[in-house]
């Protein structure tokens, strides 16, 4: 499974492995703009803690793939972004998450792409029959892009964290399956 290599028009998804740890993943970390919906304290992270986690996966059931854009040549390019994926056989459940950790790529479709190859990979491969997500209320791009993919909003854990001194809810959402390729086209 460590030779995974998912591509899509734009980008090159595949497992990290810790010489992709730099200064550059630990930077989005960093930054509050782009960590504040994340679920890790970004300000406590060191290159040797994104080492950790990285290899903190088996890369069998527990994956963190790193999204690259492709080049015209099909050549991994610049490291912009990861998709945490969790997979559960015994229920044939998985979870997905996914930071686009380059402004650079914010609002150009990168989650929705990167997102559908990993969904296809998981239906199509794992016998996975639902996959779930979440994301913070305040986080309107994410809430865009489920809906955009025909997520089912699952529930909503009211005050789940404080994001800027606010209470924020958790809004969960499923995908299953059926629905997935039901609406694999629209």
């Amino acid at each position: 499974m460590n030779s995974i290599k998912l591509k899509t028009n734009g980008y090159l998804i595949r497992p990290l492995k810790s010489s992709d740890a730099s200064d550059r993943y630990l930077s989005w970390l960093l930054d509050e703009k782009i960590s504040r919906t994340l679920d890790s304290d970004g300000k406590n992270q060191t290159l040797k803690s994104i080492v950790k986690y990285i290899q903190s996966h088996n890369n069998k059931t527990d994956f963190l793939f790193g999204i690259f854009i492709k080049n015209p040549k099909n050549i991994e390019g610049e490291h912009i972004g990861n998709i945490s994926f969790r997979f559960q056989p015994r229920h044939k459940l998985a979870n997905i998450g996914i930071m686009i950790g380059d402004c650079n790529y914010w609002g150009k479709g990168a989650p929705l792409e990167t997102r559908e190859k990993v969904i296809d990979w998981a239906f199509d491969n794992l016998n996975c029959n639902k996959i779930e997500a979440g994301c913070y209320s305040i986080n309107m791009p994410a809430i865009y892009n489920f809906k955009r993919q025909h997520w089912e909003m699952e529930g909503i854990q009211k005050d789940h964290r404080i994001v800027e001194n606010k209470n924020v809810d958790l809004i969960l959402f499923g995908m299953r399956k059926e629905v997935w390729y039901a609406n694999r086209n629209t």
